[in-house]
């Protein structure tokens, strides 16, 4: 093993107290973000590309309804199923979630947002186990099925996490990383590690969300460096050309990095 570099697969899965502390931290980060937005900023395009800021916004509020109520979540599955028959099914909860909040100004979504969010994460936490344990359909072609806990403690802390980076883009404002945001960050290594088919590689991520681990098994084919934000945006989907340095090793290594998705 290189020193200092940890087995991203040996990772712990953030567990529901950590998960409320992670969310309750981004929460807090998000709306900052959200308080500093002025009139212009409202219809601003995202990297979300159907969505301009004021629309992502609506989807973070129904996100927050979901959570606290698993019948507004069923509803909506079998309303986007009907009302856009042509999109995957996770893209039409998400323009149901939309749809619902199509009239109201960016102001008043924020409003909501900071009223919202802190029931959301008690919602989540309050699951009890025998839920948190059975699997459900991603809506995501070619994704495996997950843990209902999988989903409340790992995927809701790291989709918000990743829109207020689309907000900051979308908006000019800078991208404030703390504590929580490295854990948000391991989590999405141990993810990419766990479903690794590549090289063994050796990931260097800076900034203060960074850190180095190990990715995949047997000595790394190379090392690998970037910069932990524009890493997530890549692993997401949301950038193809992200800078990858080859600090050493077989090029082989940095195409693996490059091509990997991770699910947000």
């Amino acid at each position: 093993m290189i020193p200092s570099f940890v087995e991203a697969a040996r990772l712990p899965q953030t567990d529901r107290d950590q998960a409320a502390l992670i969310s309750d931290a981004e929460g807090r980060a998000t709306l900052a973000l959200l308080g500093e937005l002025r009139d212009d900023d409202w219809a601003r395009p995202t990297d979300c590309v159907e969505w301009d800021v004021r629309t992502l916004v609506s989807h973070l509020v129904g996100q927050c309804e979901d959570n606290i109520h698993l019948r507004t979540m069923l509803r909506r599955q079998l309303t986007g199923r009907r009302r856009h028959p042509s999109k995957i099914a996770l893209d039409a909860h998400m323009a149901v979630q939309i749809d619902d909040h199509a009239t109201e100004t960016g102001p008043a979504l924020v409003e909501e947002f900071a009223r919202l969010w802190p029931r959301a994460v008690r919602a989540r936490l309050r699951r009890p186990s025998t839920l948190r344990r059975v699997t459900i359909d991603s809506g995501i072609p070619a994704t495996p099925r997950m843990p209902i806990g999988y989903l409340l403690d790992v995927i809701y802390p790291r989709d918000l996490w990743m829109h207020r980076v689309d907000l900051a883009r979308a908006t000019g404002r800078p991208i404030t990383t703390g504590e929580h945001d490295r854990q948000i960050t391991e989590q999405v290594i141990r993810d990419l590690a766990l479903a690794w088919t590549g090289p063994p590689i050796a990931l260097e991520l800076t900034g203060p969300a960074g850190g180095s681990w190990l990715i995949g098994t047997g000595d790394p084919a190379g090392v690998v460096r970037a910069d932990a934000v524009a890493y997530m945006r890549a692993l997401a989907g949301r950038d193809d050309d992200v800078h990858l340095e080859l600090v050493s090793g077989d090029p082989a290594a940095s195409a693996a990095a490059r091509q990997a998705r991770v699910v947000f």
